[in-house]
């Protein structure tokens, strides 16, 4: 067992094989070229790292323990990859996969500490990046649409982070993907719910479109922080809400989301008076799947940025945002989805782009969640996860929010620039409902 790590001068991450993992069956000729959908075609190619941490119960025998999870995780991912074939290709531009299957580029690493010392303390950024890819981390891996490093501590245990495309992966994509593996590897094939690929045929791509994604790669060095909020904070803050609210009850995303929202707008007011009064917005990334019929199964980006709107004020009402949250969401119904379906939608989407690119600066605070995906039941078949953890590794004035492992809490990690993060995480009233950065076990 690995001693107890305080910092990452002592935990050392060393690599020990890269290589590719192919599909069991080759693609056919007939599926070699995938076209994107214009979804996928107004996505920024960044990696996004998503982490899952697994104990190891059996600590007897880690020399078999280990090399027979290893041989798991690869097969069981070749056969996945036969189902989910793009994901073996290359990003060719931004209109088409070449799906070569050159394979999904896979790392694995030896970690000298045990993953219940890593985890029984609160794990900061440069720690937890240090089980990234680098090829994630610095420079995007040539077009690879995923990479995937594996980390297997001193115990046993294992840190599974795999690095997603959001040029053509979004969360649920993910965790469809992540279902399947986890099915295959345990030998549960009636649980495998195979992926389709129709999404084009939905939304078609538009190759004069020149609206890209709001968000972008930061330019300047940002701060990122773990919030916690636990089930019974949580329900507290809807208690509150409730009081001053005579519509719906709110749910955990809308009254969670929009506190991030006022103190984040708080601490923008206290280092720029003169920013008093100008948009400040939250961007809502939302799910259409499930909306005029859009199938669950689908694999691809099927996400719109829906947007709540503000003036940046030090006295914002969490009411007020809440209600903007729920009208932001609602606004992206089954008629709207109908009306950018299909080639009738070009036009309505022509017109969405030429209005988001004129306000694209105030588009300040983008918000994403991926609570209610059922990622803590992930099992290779050595048990569910512990923690699972959303990794930001490019983009400021974000915020990511999933599941604890309890169930009923949120996580935030939130991304802001220093000076911003300094005011914001010491917020009296985001630290009545929340915990900084708490020891995952």
């Amino acid at each position: 067992m690995g001693e107890a790590i305080s910092d990452t001068e002592k935990m050392v991450v060393q690599i020990v094989s890269k290589e590719n993992i192919l599909p069991t069956a080759p693609t056919p000729d007939s599926l070699k070229i995938f076209k994107l959908s214009v979804l996928d075609q107004t996505q920024v190619k960044l990696y996004v790292p998503l982490m899952l941490f697994y104990l190891n119960n059996n600590t007897s025998d880690l020399e078999s323990v280990i090399p027979d999870k290893s041989r798991v995780l690869k097969q069981s991912l070749s056969e996945t990859l036969t189902r989910y074939y793009p994901f073996a290709g290359k990003i060719q531009d931004d209109f088409h996969i070449d799906c070569n299957d050159e394979g999904v580029y896979y790392i694995e690493t030896r970690v000298n500490c045990s993953l219940l010392d890593f985890l029984g303390q609160s794990p900061g950024n440069e720690m937890i990046n240090m089980l990234v890819p680098e090829e994630a981390r610095e420079s995007p891996m040539g077009n690879y649409l995923v990479i995937i490093q594996v980390n297997i501590f001193s115990c046993g245990g294992i840190a599974l982070c795999t690095c997603i495309s959001h040029k053509f992966l979004d969360g649920s994509t993910y965790s469809l993907f992540m279902k399947d593996w986890t099915s295959a590897a345990r030998g549960s094939s009636s649980e495998i719910v195979n992926p389709s690929f129709n999404v084009p045929s939905l939304f078609p791509q538009i190759p004069s479109l020149s609206f890209k994604s709001p968000m972008s790669f930061n330019k300047i060095k940002f701060a990122s922080q773990r919030f916690v909020f636990d089930g019974q904070k949580i329900a507290a803050l809807k208690a509150q809400n409730k009081l001053l609210s005579s519509g719906s009850e709110s749910s955990r995303f809308e009254v969670v989301a929009a506190l991030l929202w006022k103190c984040i707008a708080k601490a923008a007011c206290k280092l720029n008076d003169s920013s008093l009064g100008k948009p400040f917005n939250l961007g809502v990334i939302t799910n259409l799947r499930g909306k005029n019929c859009v199938p669950k199964n689908f694999a691809g980006n099927l996400v719109w940025p829906a947007l709540a709107q503000c003036k940046l004020s030090p006295e914002l009402e969490h009411k007020t945002l809440v209600d903007e949250i729920k009208k932001c969401k609602a606004e992206v119904s089954d008629d709207f989805v109908g009306a950018i379906k299909g080639d009738a939608g070009t036009p309505t989407l022509m017109k969405i782009a030429e209005m988001m690119n004129s306000e694209i600066i105030s588009f300040t605070l983008w918000i994403t969640s991926m609570s209610n995906m059922g990622l803590y039941d992930l099992d290779f078949g050595w048990g569910k996860p512990v923690w699972f953890y959303y990794c930001n590794l490019k983009l400021v004035n974000f915020i990511s929010l999933c599941d604890t492992g309890a169930g009923s809490g949120i996580e935030a990690v939130v991304s802001l620039s220093g000076q911003e993060m300094a005011i914001f995480e010491n917020d009296p009233e985001l630290l009545a409902f929340s915990s900084v950065n708490p020891a995952p076990l």
